[in-house]
């Protein structure tokens, strides 16, 4: 088979995803729950951004929803910001094992 060979190759450098952050959050109280599911209704939709812009969402059902959402109602965020505990309970929960650093700096988008 022939091919042509570049006098200088087009490198690209290899795309990794490194880090993500929070972009979108979705709390549902009166989700309908799908069959099989606690008949406690709830809906909560993390869904985050990668270093590369490639969206990634987690969701929680039921009483799992319900329960984080009691919590984040009830959650004092003046000292780890809402965004931090969210990332922390995914990366606990190994959704997405990480380390999470900076700082709150408000709407970035």
């Amino acid at each position: 088979m022939e091919e042509l060979e570049l006098t200088e190759p087009d490198v690209k450098p290899e795309e990794v995803i490194s880090s993500y952050r929070v972009v979108r959050l979705l709390l549902d109280w009166k989700a309908i729950p799908a069959p099989g599911e606690s008949p406690e209704h709830g809906l909560v939709v993390v869904t985050l951004e990668s270093n590369l812009g490639t969206l990634l969402s987690h969701e929680y059902h039921g009483t799992d929803a319900t329960d984080l959402m009691k919590w984040m109602n009830t959650a004092n965020f003046s000292t780890t910001s809402m965004h931090k505990r969210i990332l922390q309970k995914l990366s606990s929960e190994g959704v997405i094992p990480g380390t999470v650093t900076g700082t709150p700096d408000g709407l970035t988008r």
